[in-house]
């Protein structure tokens, strides 16, 4: 009892001790510090920034939970966005425990706003429903950090496709607190709050296609941005940037509910405004024009796109290709205009490499300081807890004995500490490793999925005598098989293949390969020889090892002749009464040898006679016992579908059955294409 009296003098006098000698700077210093940094930040001096968070935190001018914020604010505007979200984390929890709501709001709007454009909806909700319900707690709910709050979780809920009203409320509440703000206030920071979260809004219902929802929000902006330009000493540059966004999002809504000719007019009023002129109008606009199926004039606004990236264009990231310059290519591609599509398709293949050696590169530098920052935290509390002790032993002499023996513990404690700290670095250095070949992948399997999406073949013309159709079975690894076909006098050229290896690099190449296809067609169609220019085209490029596996086939739609090259591609089926094989020459796949030609076979395709032409991934699929389709079986599966049906697309749909009959929906990692062509 007496031992237990005596700890808890000891804790009673070392809490008063803290609180009396700790390092505090006057109203006035912390006054200049915020100067300081704020200068910074208008000057967007994002390192001076970091530097002066990092200077003002040691001399007590700025708390730990304002320090962390400007750190994840300079480390955001540097597109160091783990950075970022780690700083706004620190920043919640050290101002929860210094009660600075201020701050608080606004590392919790902050965050919800990053993880919301990244896509984490769930990871977001996580962190902003508390933090809006402690905001709401503490009485601090009427700033424009907690109305944000309420937006981004509103955004969330939306991209989840949550209740919609729940949605709807939330988004009502923000507008209505902002409402409140105006009429409190009517500062000029009030009304671009209020339009600022009223673009957000408007911006996640168009996205999530509730076009009705959005027109309604899209005319409070109006109303809301109309009360704000008959103000006086209004900027017009930012009323007519606002004006062109509210006719944007309006045409988008209005396409979206099928008012097409609406839609037009209201566009039509956004090229009246001078933001439309403006390069980052010209790309805005093209939300609307895509939804609108308008390539031409997408692709003539893409044009601007680097004007817009400036010097970024130098060194796109992931990012800037994933919603940039893809959206570039594929309006090219469906206005028509094959050399600018294969231009840009080019211009990703180069870029591709050095963006995910830059995001290598950033990740690895975050990691780097992640870790510094959480040992840097474990030293200041390391460094707290010796100042207590230093201040505990000068006050309490008297207790010198007992004091020992908490040091004694102390020492253990720092030792344990340690110990579990070298723990925690070496698992979090792993999840982190894991964590960055995971999101590469992912990334890459994206985008070699929207390139195969945007380069799937467009259907061809009636033509008397042909039938043809094409499938593909996406696997769930990076895709690398292409296909492609064209009518040019009487003649149907087309191609099937794939890259030998599944790499985002192979996977360009080989779509470079039907590009090339499709530009060496212009001009000629004798399989040899087409093979042989695009095996020129594409060795030399580091992406490809085992090179591309390519079937080229012309047919005389007249005559029934067939002139093919197989180069390194098996064999296709031949289909009338029964099954066989085209007898094919082995030939090398394109991409591994410059100085090699490549020869023309040629048969006759009779009529009422299919070549059912086919990729790797149809012979490998397995089922969940790991046992693969095989060639017999497709065969086989072939057999049985010719004679149920010998046309192409119910013929395509019996062999579909038959691989999901044997597979029994296991995940395949390659992708399945088959092509039919029957005379």
């Amino acid at each position: 009892m007496r031992q237990g009296k005596v700890w808890l003098l000891a804790t009673v006098m070392t809490a008063v001790l803290a609180t009396g000698c700790g390092n505090k700077a006057s109203k006035e210093q912390c006054e200049k510090a915020n100067q300081l940094v704020e200068s910074a930040q208008k000057a967007r001096h994002y390192d001076e920034l970091m530097q002066l968070a990092d200077s003002l935190e040691k001399e007590g001018s700025l708390t730990a939970a304002t320090a962390y914020y400007w750190r994840g604010y300079a480390s955001d505007h540097q597109d160091k966005k783990r950075m970022a979200e780690f700083y706004w984390k620190a920043s919640i929890d050290n101002a929860d425990r210094e009660g600075d709501m201020d701050v608080y709001a606004k590392s919790a709007s902050r965050l919800a706003n990053l993880l919301t454009l990244r896509g984490d909806y769930a990871i977001a909700l996580e962190s902003a429903v508390p933090a809006a319900a402690k905001l709401e707690e503490m009485k601090c709910d009427s700033t424009s950090d907690y109305i944000n709050l309420l937006i981004y979780i509103g955004c969330c809920q939306a991209g989840l496709g949550n209740n919609g009203e729940a949605t709807e409320d939330g988004f009502d509440r923000a507008y209505q607190k902002h409402l409140a703000n105006v009429e409190n206030n009517r500062t000029d920071a009030s009304y671009k709050d209020a339009i600022a979260g009223l673009i957000n809004i408007v911006y996640a219902c168009n996205t999530t296609q509730k076009y009705k929802e959005a027109n309604d929000w899209i005319a409070k902006f109006g109303e809301l941005l109309s009360q704000y330009q008959q103000r006086q000493g209004t900027d017009p540059g930012y009323v007519d940037k606002q004006l062109g966004r509210f006719n944007i999002y309006k045409a988008i809504a209005l396409n979206g509910m099928g008012k097409e000719d609406e839609a037009k007019q209201v566009y039509d009023d956004y090229k009246e405004t001078e933001f439309s002129k403006t390069p980052e109008g010209r790309i805005t606009a093209n939300d609307y024009l895509t939804a609108a199926n308008r390539w031409v004039e997408a692709a003539d606004n893409y044009r601007s796109l680097d004007a817009l990236l400036g010097d970024k264009q130098k060194s796109y990231t992931l990012d800037d290709i994933e919603s940039l310059v893809l959206k570039k290519y594929h309006a090219n591609q469906m206005a028509g205009r094959r050399d600018s599509a294969v231009a840009v398709s080019l211009q990703i293949s180069d870029a591709l490499g050095k963006a995910l050696a830059q995001e290598k590169q950033i990740q690895e530098e975050e990691q780097v300081t992640i870790v510094r920052e959480v040992e840097q935290m474990i030293a200041n509390q390391a460094k707290e807890t010796r100042q207590r002790q230093m201040g505990l032993w000068a006050a309490l002499g008297i207790l010198v004995l007992c004091f020992l023996g908490y040091a004694l513990y102390r020492r253990f404690a720092n030792h344990q500490l340690k110990v579990a700290h070298m723990k925690l670095k070496a698992d979090y250095d792993q999840l982190e490793k894991d964590t960055t070949i995971k999101e590469r992948k992912e990334t890459e399997v994206r985008i070699s999925r929207q390139l195969q999406q945007y380069l799937q073949p467009k259907p061809l013309p009636d033509y008397k005598g042909l039938g043809i159709d094409v499938q593909q079975i996406p696997g769930n690894g990076i895709g690398s098989d292409l296909c492609d076909y064209l009518l040019k006098d009487d003649k149907l050229v087309f191609c099937i293949g794939s890259a030998l290896e599944q790499e985002i690099l192979t996977s360009l190449a080989a779509e470079t390969a039907r590009a090339t296809f499709r530009a060496v067609a212009a001009f000629e169609t004798d399989p040899g020889k087409m093979a042989t220019a695009i095996n020129k085209a594409l060795t030399g490029q580091e992406a490809l090892k085992a090179g591309v596996a390519l079937f080229i086939g012309t047919l005389d739609l007249k005559t029934g002749k067939l002139a093919y090259c197989s180069a390194g591609h098996h064999a296709p089926l031949l289909l009338k009464d029964e099954v066989g094989t085209l007898a094919t020459d082995e030939c090398k796949p394109l991409g591994v040898d410059a100085d090699y030609s490549y020869t023309t076979q040629e048969t006759e395709l009779a009529n009422g006679s299919m070549l059912f032409c086919f990729t790797d991934g149809l012979a490998a699929a397995e089922n969940g016992d790991g046992k693969a389709f095989g060639a017999k079986m497709v065969r086989g599966s072939a057999l049985q579908a010719l004679k149920l049906n010998p046309q192409p697309k119910p013929f395509i749909q019996n062999i579909k059955e038959a691989i999901a009959k044997f597979t029994a929906a296991t995940p395949q990692k390659s992708d399945i294409t088959m092509l039919v062509v029957a005379r």
